[in-house]
């Protein structure tokens, strides 16, 4: 009975273990800072990308159009590419 008790606590921990770990990102860097390029280009200005973080699924993207006064943070979910805007400002 012990020995049942003690596989059941290992398959336990083995199985909550496995289930805090992170996907594989199917999104790359490169692909999600071409997401941010693509979303915020527009007619006046090339958007730079400043920075990229990856962090819980996600790439947080930093970028800035200088010609048209705008920049921004956006968070890119490294499983399906979805966008979420953090934070924009126009001078």
């Amino acid at each position: 009975m012990k020995k049942m008790g003690c596989i059941f606590v290992f398959l336990l921990f083995l199985f909550l273990a496995s289930g805090c770990d992170n996907a594989t990102p199917k999104i790359t860097e490169e692909q999600a800072k071409s997401i941010v390029i693509e979303q915020h280009t527009n007619t006046i200005g090339e958007v730079e990308i400043k920075s990229v973080t990856h962090k819980n699924n996600e790439y947080i993207i930093e970028w800035e159009n200088k010609e048209n006064c705008e920049n921004g943070i956006d968070s890119v979910n490294d499983q399906d590419g979805e966008v979420e805007m953090v934070e924009a400002s126009i001078c």
